[in-house]
């Protein structure tokens, strides 16, 4: 097991490069006088309620470290992380207090940062409120889901893993991008699960108003148990060692494995009775895989209490951060019309971020909003008609994307045109047992 020890250390070190923006990463610029680089990392972190970030941050204010000196800013910073019991903080709250000119300039400043980025407000646009993750198989009713077909000598020789796997569920019940979260042995199961996962088929998810969704980043646990005796007390120890590595890791907050002891967590690999502490770890400390974790969970109430505006907090950060799936996300939310926060002109934004980074459900959404929008500051059917042509190099067929580009020709006067593509969505859309009520409605509403 050394080498998975040492492995994981390279690993980490691997992840923790200055663009993740963990807390290690900050640290070790601040620790090397890297000041200037240090600075934009602890203030995002210490913003997201990152308690050591904020004590350091307020060093920086109080020395000059990278920055102008500023007693206020420094006594505001100190006086947020002693509400969280820093160990330093109290000695250094009573320093800056004698070395300010006016303390009600300090608690001015103070208020005004702890109205955004104090615990209490942390708790009330943030952190989500724990509830019980339910797997995705509980909540949906699947039409086809064959096991792994492992080889035979796998059972021969005693071969005992096990793996967590993403993927997402298409409006049509087809499931799609598929990814092992977490493994072990590492690959060893892999490829067998993802082949069984890719014929996988449920029944199309519908929202509360019967409608087609898209899931995305449900989870499954494939466990494989083929010996006993000292082979298996072998095997469970190495998995312990391998496990506990990840947990030193995200001890010592690596905001990678933070976020994948949670994923262990949630998925029963390991008995934690909050997993949802872990996402929090993580999406605190600058991991945007748990930032829209947190969201998904706070939109669904899978996992914690619904809370849209919370989720919505946290999509803009892991978005605004450049996290694809985030802006989609916030993208679907900012265009729900039963949403306090629709806007679609800031959701057309967010959705050609995501399709910026080829993120596919983005393409084909992004597209349709082009090319259908009523919104004249939205609509552009020469630019739905390139978006379309770009992600049919990955799906040439896509039902949404022809539709998206037989109404921008229509748009453009070439009707023709455009019906033909609109009839060739619809056939489409029937051959592969999509919903289609919507693009028979598209034909008819233009046929006229």
């Amino acid at each position: 097991m050394m080498k998975l020890r040492y492995s994981l250390a390279f690993l980490w070190l691997t992840y923790s490069l200055p663009g993740l923006a963990d807390f290690p990463t900050a640290k070790a610029l601040f620790d090397q006088a890297e000041y200037a680089l240090a600075k934009p990392q602890m203030e995002t972190l210490a913003e997201l309620g990152h308690v050591e970030a904020q004590y350091l941050l307020s060093r920086m204010y109080a020395e000059g470290l990278g920055v102008d000196p500023d007693l206020k800013l420094a006594y505001a910073w100190t006086l947020i992380a002693k509400d969280r019991d820093h160990p330093e903080a109290d000695k250094a709250y009573r320093k800056l207090r004698t070395q300010l000119e006016s303390r009600l300039e300090g608690k001015n400043v103070y208020n005004e940062l702890n109205d955004k980025y104090g615990e209490q407000a942390l708790f009330d646009n943030l952190y989500p409120v724990p509830n019980r993750f339910v797997p995705a198989e509980h909540r949906l009713r699947s039409i086809t889901k064959p096991e792994p077909d492992y080889p035979s000598y796998f059972n021969r020789i005693g071969v005992n893993a096990w793996a967590v796997v993403h993927y997402d569920i298409a409006e049509d019940g087809k499931v799609e991008n598929i990814k092992v979260a977490a493994a072990f042995p590492i690959d060893s199961i892999n490829q067998y699960v993802i082949d069984a996962m890719k014929q996988w088929r449920f029944e199309s998810p519908k929202d509360i108003f019967g409608d087609p969704i898209r899931l995305e980043m449900q989870s499954q646990v494939f466990k494989l148990e083929n010996s006993s005796g000292a082979k298996a007390r072998k095997y469970q120890r190495e998995s312990n060692e391998y496990i506990d590595a990840i947990l030193a890791a995200a001890n010592a907050e690596s905001a990678r494995y933070q976020y994948l002891y949670g994923i262990l967590a949630e998925n029963n690999i390991v008995t934690d009775p909050e997993p949802l502490s872990w996402y929090i770890k993580a999406a605190v400390n600058g991991s945007k895989s748990a930032q829209y974790r947190l969201a998904q969970c706070l939109i669904s109430g899978n996992g914690c209490k619904l809370d849209r505006n919370k989720a919505i907090n946290w999509l803009h950060i892991s978005a605004d951060g450049g996290d694809e799936r985030s802006a989609y996300l916030l993208a679907q939310e900012l265009l729900d019309r039963n949403n306090a926060n629709f806007n679609p002109r800031k959701a057309a934004s967010y959705l050609e971020i995501a399709a910026l980074k080829e993120y596919m459900p983005a393409i084909t959404d992004y597209a349709e909003l082009l090319a259908m929008s009523s919104d004249p500051v939205i609509r552009d059917p020469q630019k739905a008609i390139r978006l379309a042509e770009q992600g049919r190099a990955i799906d040439s067929n896509n039902p949404k994307l022809l539709a998206a580009i037989g109404v921008a020709f229509i748009e453009l006067g070439q009707k023709g045109r455009g019906l033909s593509m609109l009839k060739q969505a619809l056939a489409e859309a029937k051959q592969r047992n999509w919903a289609y009520d919507s693009f028979e409605t598209l034909l008819l509403d233009y046929s006229e």
